[in-house]
């Protein structure tokens, strides 16, 4: 089921923001996320704007790669960079978009993927004490192809018709969800994210 994958993810993530973050000396620049227009959205009257989007990969066994696009509120590999505890945000927000390609796990490919071929996950304002966010988001069925093209190092990731089903994590399950249509489009770099 798509929202356990999510939450497995997610919990991960926290774990690596709270336990394995470390405090450095160092001057070096942070790893901070692509750079560019970010991705506003209004869900159920919470506002978020995605602006910090890494990708990752892993090979499967079929020749094809897995791809996953990371849309962050906050940039939650340079918080885990820097250590700095007090940089962490009070509420937070993190959308994962997927799919397998046929391509090399050390490229992003560009091209047209269907709704059928592409998942979005996500949780909409989390907080430290509320790891589930306020609200579970996916992707519905009358979404359009996702469409990943490039120029130079700057990538447009856009759905021109997304429906976003939403509800809250703990009504997930009872059939109460909501949904609302966005143009989803991120301009701007995608960097690869750090590998711990």
């Amino acid at each position: 089921m798509k929202i356990e994958r999510f939450f497995s993810k997610l919990l991960l993530v926290a774990v690596l923001c709270t336990f394995c973050a470390c405090s450095s000396d160092d001057d070096e620049d942070l790893n901070t996320g692509g750079s560019g227009q970010g991705i506003s959205l209004n869900i159920g009257g919470t506002n978020i704007n995605l602006n910090n989007v890494y990708w990752t990969s892993e090979a499967n066994d079929d020749n094809t790669t897995y791809y996953e696009l990371q849309f962050m509120s906050f940039d939650m590999y340079a918080y885990q960079e820097g250590g700095d505890f007090s940089s962490f945000p009070s509420s937070y927000s993190v959308v994962y978009l997927s799919f397998d390609a046929p391509g090399s796990p050390s490229e992003l490919p560009v091209g047209t993927f269907s709704e059928d071929d592409y998942d979005l996950s996500g949780a909409l304002d989390m907080t430290l004490d509320n790891e589930e966010g306020r609200y579970y988001v996916e992707e519905g069925s009358a979404s359009s192809d996702l469409v990943i093209t490039r120029d130079g190092n700057n990538y447009t990731i856009s759905i021109p018709s997304l429906e976003i089903v939403y509800s809250d994590p703990k009504e997930v399950g009872s059939g109460r969800w909501n949904s609302t249509t966005v143009n989803w489009n991120y301009t701007g770099t995608v960097k690869k994210a750090p590998q711990y």
